[in-house]
């Protein structure tokens, strides 16, 4: 009996051992293992691509998280805020170099902001910007949630909106931006199936988080694209050719002296070239986002409540070329609801849009302020805020 048994065990090893899925999936365990290990993608060497450990886009939160450093303000929001405060810090405190987009990106200080409110209160503020590039209203609320739960409780928190942050055809779904991915690991389970009505998306960010390949494969795509347009000499996509023209007018604009004065500009109507892919963000209308969008900027409105942060959210300035391409009907629920919510919870709201303070040469395109345009922004937040609670 006990022979039979053990010669029947063998069998059943011989058979799994001569198995093609038992060796599969034993190579995508290794193959899993070894990718989370070494990393091999930071050796990658693309001016177009980096992982998402080292990403632009992301990388400053790390450095937040992991810092001593206890900021009396948070700055959060998209590219508008993040290029409106760091343009022109790089030229008020040469903290930067404003042509590199990179640094730009990763720049965590708001040193023209500090002076104003020092201006102000008659007092030093600390403050620490996370803004980042294509930061949707869930991103900004997983942001604020996170730096409480590590004890990183801010006195006040600036948060920078536009229309896109609700709306965004182009961004990545709840839960899968370089932000979720990047804190994704302190997600927990009642959380992701809290987040998602979707039983796929729920699947899919329980994914990320048990298999890393399964995690990181969008980065592994971006490195064999941006080593493919390396070779080839090619943008990568649309932002990268905007990008390139934009960066190549400016360099052309201020090498030739120009400068546009102030009467000329508010009726000047320059061609951005960025708005076809404005077109692609904000149409067609997007509901189910713009709903899922309002109820995470909804928690957040709640949270600074509970937990005493004093809340300034700020409907940042676009050009009216920008402005014309959101559908009406989605532009009036952004204008009727997200831009009257702050008050009810405690907040505070300043509208910079509706200011009609801006004019085209305060912009680089038709979205994003340049360093002048930038100056007035952060002057008009400090001067028209009621209260700052420092």
């Amino acid at each position: 009996m006990n022979v039979s048994s053990t010669s029947g065990n063998k069998k059943k090893v011989a058979v799994a051992l001569s198995s093609f899925s038992f060796w599969f999936v034993i190579c995508l365990l290794g193959a899993n293992w070894l990718l989370q290990t070494v990393k091999p993608l930071q050796y990658v060497k693309t001016k177009r691509f980096v992982p998402l450990e080292q990403n632009p886009l992301v990388s400053k939160f790390p450095l937040f998280f992991e810092s001593k450093e206890r900021p009396q303000l948070l700055v959060l929001g998209s590219s508008m805020p993040m290029e409106a405060i760091a343009r022109y810090d790089a030229r008020f405190s040469n903290s930067l170099n404003e042509k590199s987009l990179n640094e730009i990106r990763m720049y965590t200080g708001a040193r023209y902001l500090e002076h104003l409110l020092k201006q102000k209160t008659g007092q030093s503020v600390k403050a620490f910007n996370l803004t980042c590039v294509a930061c949707m209203a869930s991103d900004a609320e997983l942001i604020l949630r996170r730096a409480i739960e590590a004890n990183r409780l801010p006195q006040v928190v600036i948060f920078g909106i536009g229309p896109r942050d609700f709306i965004d055809n182009i961004a990545p779904a709840v839960g899968k931006s370089p932000v979720c991915e990047l804190l994704s690991d302190r997600i927990t389970l009642p959380e992701i199936f809290a987040s998602f009505k979707d039983m796929g998306e729920a699947t899919d960010l329980l994914m990320s988080q048990a298999v890393y390949m399964y995690k990181v494969r969008g980065d592994y795509r971006a490195a064999l694209t941006s080593l493919s347009c390396d070779l080839l000499q090619h943008p990568a996509d649309l932002f990268e050719v905007t990008q390139a023209k934009n960066v190549k007018a400016l360099e052309e604009a201020t090498r030739c002296g120009a400068s546009v004065t102030t009467a000329t500009a508010s009726t000047q109507m320059p061609k951005f070239t960025d708005l076809p892919e404005w077109k692609r963000r904000y149409a067609p209308a997007n509901f189910k986002r713009y709903e899922a969008e309002k109820s995470s900027f909804t928690k957040m409105l709640a949270l600074c409540k509970q937990k005493g942060i004093k809340l300034i959210v700020v409907n940042m300035p676009i050009t009216d070329q920008n402005r014309e391409l959101i559908p009406k009907d989605i532009y009036k629920l952004y204008q009727n609801e997200i831009c009257k919510m702050a008050p009810r919870y405690g907040g505070e709201f300043i509208d910079l849009d509706g200011s009609k303070a801006f004019i085209p040469s305060d912009f680089y395109d038709s979205t994003h302020m340049n360093a002048i345009g930038g100056k007035k922004a952060q002057e008009m937040i400090v001067s028209s805020a009621q209260t700052l609670g420092l």
